[in-house]
């Protein structure tokens, strides 16, 4: 019995902690200085990562360049992890590739916001780089499941 209350205990603020994070990404990603909702669709750039990325180059400003290269792709990578990996701690049956949808579509959801609302850069490489995010906080997840299982199952029989 007392098992079962730390597991629902651990479960409320894992779920707690997820709420937080996605208010979080919100934050961090629409709901930034500069929204406001009567702005709609002012100021807002769409931007492909080597056109971006070859102004840098024509300016000479590599220092420029690395940072903002590791601040992108890595960055919109790891901040997607905890989605992934919830999914499949939430349902273990939960298959990669719904996490990876998830991932999607909450991204695709961001970057529609992005531009109705006039904030941020909206980009094809942060969908993709958030759903590959998703779908490896799913794998890393799913793997330690299945590491936990094979050390219960430990010595075989």
């Amino acid at each position: 019995m007392r098992n079962i209350v730390l597991f629902l205990r651990k479960k409320r603020l894992v779920n707690a902690l997820f709420v937080v994070y996605l208010l979080l990404v919100l934050r961090l990603t629409v709901f930034r200085p500069g929204f406001w909702p009567l702005h709609l669709f002012r100021g807002w750039t769409a931007s492909e990562p080597w056109n971006y990325y070859l102004s840098f180059i024509q300016q000479g400003r590599w220092d420029l360049l690395w940072m903002d290269f590791l601040w992108n792709y890595p960055g919109n990578i790891v901040g997607f992890l905890p989605l992934g990996g919830w999914l499949v701690w939430r349902d273990r049956c939960c298959p990669l590739w719904k996490a990876a949808g998830v991932g999607l579509v909450l991204s695709l959801f961001i970057e529609t916001s992005q531009c109705v609302f006039g904030v941020g850069t909206v980009s094809v490489s942060d969908l993709m780089t958030n759903t590959l995010g998703a779908w490896l906080g799913g794998w890393v997840i799913k793997n330690a499941q299945l590491d936990a299982k094979r050390r219960l199952e430990w010595p075989p029989l």
